[in-house]
């Protein structure tokens, strides 16, 4: 299974419609994720204007659920279930990273995701684990996993002012 942008409501035979990021009074449609697998088309996931905006976006589908970071919220998307669980961010999606970005990722995890100021962890079935902040105001950035923890670094005083961080990386606790 495989997830991709397409444009905003782009029509086409999909088994299911969802919609993201909704808060009963936006209905403009501002992004759209298919979910394929193989050939066929299971799930358009259309995310609303009220997501809020960045200028970052990223996809991720791992062992059947699709992970959506857009606007302010990471979406969870279990796609036999026709299920979007979403998570507010502290300000803005910044990234999401798995096992092919990061060597040594505790395999209990499938997805780490940043925000302006946070680092969200969620296991294999695209439940949260563990959220901590903060790390940062404008910006995290993950480098390594190693040793049971995360190594990243949070921008405190834009431009240019980061500041490196230590999680362990079971619970998300800072290293002190």
């Amino acid at each position: 299974m495989k997830a991709e942008y397409i444009a905003p409501a782009e029509d086409g035979p999909y088994h299911e419609i969802l919609t993201a990021g909704g808060d009963g009074l936006e209905s403009e449609v501002v992004a759209s994720v298919a979910v394929i697998d193989g050939e066929t088309l299971l799930t358009r996931v259309d995310i609303l204007a009220s997501a809020g905006y960045s200028c970052f976006q990223s996809l991720r589908s791992k062992n059947g659920v699709v992970y959506i970071g857009f606007g302010e919220h990471v979406f969870v998307v279990d796609v036999k279930l026709n299920l979007i669980r979403h998570h507010l961010l502290d300000g803005y999606f910044g990234d999401l990273y798995d096992s092919s970005d990061l060597e040594n990722l505790n395999s209990r995890f499938s997805v780490l995701a940043t925000s302006a100021s946070e680092v969200l962890a969620f296991g294999q079935t695209g439940d949260l684990l563990w959220k901590q902040s903060p790390l940062g105001i404008d910006g995290i950035i993950i480098h390594r996993v190693s040793a049971g923890r995360l190594d990243g670094e949070g921008e405190w005083d834009p431009p240019g002012g980061w500041q490196p961080f230590s999680l362990i990386e079971e619970s998300g606790d800072v290293l002190r």
